[in-house]
């Protein structure tokens, strides 16, 4: 990508050319499922569409449609959800994309690998183009932004770009902390967190299970963290500190929900998961909307 149409994307709003297809199962529900991404309108977001579903409902990919975050990020309006949302997104947001319409044939995307990198692979296969006249919708903050519940703490401070540095921190042997500090480009989210796959604990699969959770995950699609080795398939871990590297992933998917473009913030972020990932998105989404009804600035953003 030449340094002229880099700049570009950066200034103006994106959407794919071409309508692409995958297919798998649910990480949690089991279900086979198709999805396709379809080219979106400028000013239009990030939505999802219930194929399966009377009418194709859409659920818009935005923080007041999250309806649950355990052990993913669940949207849902009225009667139709899509599960699981969060490695969708964080492909969408490593290839700076904003406008984007995601059709899902059951209620939750395939899972693939267990990483962003398939979504990734094949948004870039769709290619990308740009709407001139609609300029990127930025997350401006004026000042630091925290959010701190149950050992979790995040803080943002405004920035020339985007950065995340993420520790992750269990009372485990073999991942007792992992660090990871990452710098927003698309090349690097290829190479350094969209392959990270998710993963669990060998000693909660069970209770997952019975939970009706993880129906759909295997060692294809997930790393199984063992007493005292890492449970993969023949491929072994993919980076020593993968796992972390997966939470910034998830991260990066459930701040899309914010609805605009996270360069201009750097975030420090330890012991992240879901839930507290959508709090503080809402905090940073509260900071920047009270920027914005300032009228100096509301006059500059116009």
């Amino acid at each position: 990508m030449s340094d002229r149409t880099s700049r570009a994307k950066v200034l103006a709003q994106t959407t794919i050319v071409e309508e692409r297809s995958l297919e798998g199962i649910g990480l949690h529900t089991g279900c086979k499922t198709k999805l396709t991404f379809r080219p979106a309108p400028a000013n239009s977001g990030i939505r999802f569409f219930r194929t399966d579903l009377p009418g194709t409902p859409m659920i818009p990919a935005r923080l007041g449609f999250v309806v649950a975050t355990v052990r993913g990020t669940n949207l849902g309006l009225h009667e139709a959800k899509v599960h699981t949302v969060e490695h969708v997104l964080s492909a969408a947001t490593g290839l700076g994309i904003d406008n984007l319409d995601i059709l899902v044939t059951a209620n939750e995307p395939p899972a693939m690998d267990g990483s962003a990198l398939p979504f990734f692979q094949t948004l870039l296969q769709a290619g990308l183009k740009t709407f001139p006249e609609a300029p990127k919708r930025r997350l401006t903050i004026a000042e630091e932004v925290t959010y701190e519940d149950k050992g979790s703490t995040y803080r943002a401070v405004p920035c020339g770009h985007f950065e995340i540095d993420a520790t992750l921190i269990h009372d485990h042997p073999l991942v007792p902390r992992l660090s990871f500090n990452f710098r927003m480009d698309s090349g690097g989210y290829a190479a350094q967190v969209a392959p990270a796959r998710t993963f669990c604990f060998e000693h909660e699969v069970q209770f997952l299970k019975s939970q009706g959770l993880a129906q759909g995950g295997s060692l294809e699609n997930a790393v199984v963290i063992g007493r005292d080795r890492f449970h993969t398939n023949a491929e072994g871990l993919r980076f020593p500190d993968e796992f972390v590297r997966h939470k910034i992933l998830d991260l990066i998917g459930d701040l899309t929900l914010i609805g605009r473009s996270l360069f201009g913030v750097k975030i420090e972020a330890v012991r992240c998961g879901h839930a507290h990932n959508i709090e503080f998105a809402k905090r940073l989404n509260a900071a920047a909307t009270k920027l914005r009804r300032q009228p100096a600035v509301a006059a500059e953003q116009r």
